[in-house]
């Protein structure tokens, strides 16, 4: 027997029926995407504004809402995925040459700037994670579940241990977190 969802509504919005049966939809604050930093303080220009996330859309939320990993480590592992998603998740295409070249349209480029661009910040991340870059590919980029990669608990702990030492080492990359030679300003 199905359990039965409790709805959640926020005025005349169903949050239950946002996504698919097995999403987990949540208001959350996010960072305003249309935010200008000339206009702050405007009441028109917030810097976070609430949005719905799927709670269960990949490892990384979940570790970041059980507060195992914090707003840095998400940010770098969200940074990942895009750097990953850029090139198509396992790299870049190649040409097809069984196609045959349509009148008018020019040749087809192998790669746009944005993928080589992915490809120069993968090999970055792939330099500082070291040995941890296969264990950030399956759960950050891949979005597998920490359970799918290993059965026995211990094992899922010490993947859980890997990716984060890994997600910290890319917030100091790419300069979300400090590696503690400098004080934050506050």
């Amino acid at each position: 027997m199905a359990k039965r969802k409790r709805k959640t509504k926020i005025g005349n919005f169903d949050l239950t029926a946002v996504g698919h049966g097995q999403a987990k939809p949540e208001l959350s604050e996010v960072d305003n995407p249309l935010y200008n930093g000339a206009h702050d303080g405007e009441t028109w220009n917030p810097r976070k504004v609430l949005a719905v996330r799927n709670m269960k859309e990949s490892a990384l939320v979940v570790l970041e809402q059980r507060n195992l990993i914090d707003q840095a480590q998400a940010k770098a592992g969200e940074r990942f995925r895009r750097i990953w998603e850029a090139l198509g998740g396992a790299g870049a295409g190649s040409f097809d040459y069984s196609r045959e070249p349509v009148d008018g349209g020019g040749p087809r480029s192998a790669l746009s700037d944005r993928q080589i661009q992915a490809g120069i910040d993968l090999a970055d991340c792939r330099r500082v994670l070291g040995i941890g870059y296969d264990v950030m590919v399956k759960i950050a980029g891949e979005g597998r579940a920490v359970s799918e990669m290993a059965e026995s608990k211990n094992l899922q702990r010490a993947y859980i241990e890997m990716l984060k030492q890994g997600l910290t080492a890319l917030a100091v990359h790419f300069g979300y977190e400090n590696s503690g030679k400098l004080r934050k300003a506050s």
